[in-house]
């Protein structure tokens, strides 16, 4: 036998005005203003977005088989990383 328990909350029907007045009455200081600044704050440059800044510029994304054109891998541009010359 299962007991069924339902709750009933009294649903107030507001007008759009009385949303309003309401909503100022919690938030006194939201004046409506749309910020600027929003969006994610970035701090400063870790080692490892340092790290990838040097590897962007080492390395290109090129094709490595003429026969099949959705082979591509991250390529060295200066040869092997021996190769100082």
């Amino acid at each position: 036998m299962k007991t069924e328990t339902t709750i009933k909350k009294e649903i107030k029907i507001l007008s759009l005005t009385e949303r309003a007045a309401l909503h100022k009455e919690r938030h006194p200081n939201d004046n409506g203003t749309p910020k600027k600044n929003r969006g994610v704050i970035w701090s400063k440059l870790t080692v490892k977005d340092k790290e990838l800044e040097e590897f962007y510029k080492n390395h290109i994304y090129s094709f490595v088989d003429e026969g099949d054109l959705s082979k591509k891998l991250w390529i060295r541009i200066s040869g092997f990383k021996g190769d100082e010359e």
